[in-house]
């Protein structure tokens, strides 16, 4: 039946300014074009872009799932991504993890988290 996560796939209005956004301010490697889809490589699970999503429905779009991008360092990659226009919109700290949520250019929530004690 089900064998892995073949990937994660997000929606966007504009698939360029997404591209633009993801290789930019995340630093992802695109890994393939085509149209009106993109696929990134994360060390993972790829993250693909789909167009056709309207965009007078972003607010609803961060209330979808999260992709969750693992750092080696939190306070650095939030401090880049910060530099960068991001604005963290929820942050926690548990005993295993630190970690927080923002979006993407197309209102997509996206987190970091760093491994703690691991």
């Amino acid at each position: 039946m089900i064998r892995d996560l073949d990937m994660v796939m997000l929606f966007a209005s504009d698939v360029d300014r997404a591209v633009a956004w993801y290789t930019d301010v995340l630093g992802l490697t695109l890994r393939a074009r085509h149209g009106d889809f993109a696929v990134f490589e994360t060390g993972g699970a790829p993250l693909a872009l789909h167009g056709g999503a309207d965009p007078a429905a972003a607010a609803s779009r961060s209330d979808a799932a999260t992709p969750v991008l693992r750092v080696d360092d939190y306070p650095a990659a939030k401090a880049s991504l910060q530099a960068k226009g991001c604005v963290f919109t929820f942050e926690n700290t548990t005993p295993g993890a630190v970690f927080g949520s923002f979006n993407d250019s197309e209102g997509n929530a996206l987190q970091i988290i760093q491994r703690l004690g691991a």
